[in-house]
């Protein structure tokens, strides 16, 4: 069956159709929201590319695009309307969701109150739902969380030092995020090495637009940076990651800031943006810092260090590590940055080949001689997506 999948970040909108029986891809689009309005790229299976350029970014007409430009794709070459079975929806939180579930009204309301642990990203998922439902209202829609894979953290990594009652009244835990690609990446990483992932014990850092590592073991979550919203843990492109909770209260407290403003400045104003003052495109970031800018110089530092310090206490979670995983849009792309983190980890036996990582494109081993096995790996959310849609209906 071809299965639609949309996958719904803060600013970007990809969405993809699969054919569940080889996983073969359809069709695929990337709609951004970049300066002066959206960038959208059109893919189909015959290699024929579609730009598009508009005034306005929605996550509603980046959907209403792709589903009508794969039509045109089809129609063009005199294929009859191919159907679409079902459609995935990748949802950043979850809450007390631990397992994909079909999108009821029930659900749909249950969704929308999360939206406040998760700004940036839930309200973009609702609303390329419910386009979606509009479009396509006769199929199953599918929620795929992405805090479903860290369902199997223990209490002592999920638990925060907080009252009792915070915790089993308030349901204040953590949570972790970018299970769907921590999940991909953990198996592709066992058999690129052809090991079995239930003797392994792996670290994977997503480092993108948003960032997170997790510490997996025998094939599951035991520990991650990102809690109970996606903004703890790594800095990132726009958010702060980890912060004191006293300089918050201090703000609030001397500065009367709301919390509508702290949300604002630590989702959107921080982060490699805030500290840099230049971009929150990590690229444009390297960039300035190696013409001598201060500031970008600063953000790459304090960028790596969190890493490092994360790969670190992962590594004592895990008691030891086998693999080491970049993936991701910066983890992916930027040699410069994995080999300034690889050197931050030489004291724990992470040692890369430099001129293997200068060149490599995903996925690849860029382990020197060592037994940590450090890997560049191309995340797949769509495999993972569509793979919970599959199991989802098929329990249905």
């Amino acid at each position: 069956m071809n299965v639609l999948l949309l996958n719904a970040g803060s600013s970007s909108l990809k969405a993809s159709i699969l054919d569940s029986d080889d996983e073969t891809i359809l069709a695929n689009s990337h709609c951004d929201r970049v300066e002066g309005g959206a960038r959208y790229e059109f893919h189909d299976d015959q290699g024929q590319t579609t730009l598009h350029k508009s005034d306005q970014f929605s996550f509603s007409a980046a959907v209403k695009q792709f589903l009508n430009d794969w039509q045109s794709s089809l129609a063009g070459r005199g294929v009859a309307e191919n159907s679409i079975s079902a459609v995935g929806h990748r949802f950043v939180h979850g809450g007390e969701f631990t397992t994909s579930t079909i999108i009821t009204e029930e659900v749909q309301t249950r969704l929308d109150e999360l939206s406040a642990l998760a700004p940036l990203h839930n309200p973009a998922s609702l609303e390329t739902f419910i386009e979606a439902k509009e479009l396509l209202p006769n199929v199953p829609h599918i929620a795929v969380f992405d805090t479903a894979f860290h369902a199997t953290l223990p209490p002592e990594a999920y638990t925060y030092p907080v009252p009792d009652e915070w915790t089993n009244q308030w349901g204040v835990r953590r949570y972790g995020f970018h299970g769907l690609s921590h999940a991909y990446c953990a198996h592709r990483a066992a058999e690129m090495l052809k090991r079995p992932i239930e003797n392994l014990r792996i670290v994977i850092c997503h480092l993108g637009h948003g960032c997170s590592a997790t510490a997996i073991r025998h094939g599951r979550s035991i520990d991650t940076t990102m809690g109970f919203t996606p903004l703890e843990g790594l800095m990132m492109a726009t958010r702060s990651g980890t912060v004191d909770p006293g300089l918050l209260l201090h703000l609030q407290r001397q500065f009367q800031l709301s919390p509508a403003t702290l949300e604002e400045i630590l989702n959107r104003q921080s982060g490699l943006l805030g500290v840099s003052g230049v971009s929150s495109d990590m690229r444009k970031v390297l960039e300035a810092s190696q013409s001598g800018h201060e500031k970008s110089q600063l953000a790459v530092k304090i960028f790596v260090q969190r890493v490092c310090k994360a790969v670190g206490q992962l590594y004592v979670a895990l008691n030891g590590l086998d693999i080491l995983v970049f993936t991701a849009g910066i983890g992916e792309h930027s040699a410069e940055i994995r080999s300034q983190i690889a050197s931050g980890l030489d004291c724990l036996g992470v040692k890369i080949d430099e001129t293997t990582n200068a060149a490599c494109t995903p996925d690849s081993d860029i382990s020197e001689s060592s037994t940590i096995k450090t890997l560049v790996i191309q995340t797949r959310e769509d495999l993972s997506l569509l793979r919970e849609v599959a199991m989802t209906l098929a329990e249905a």
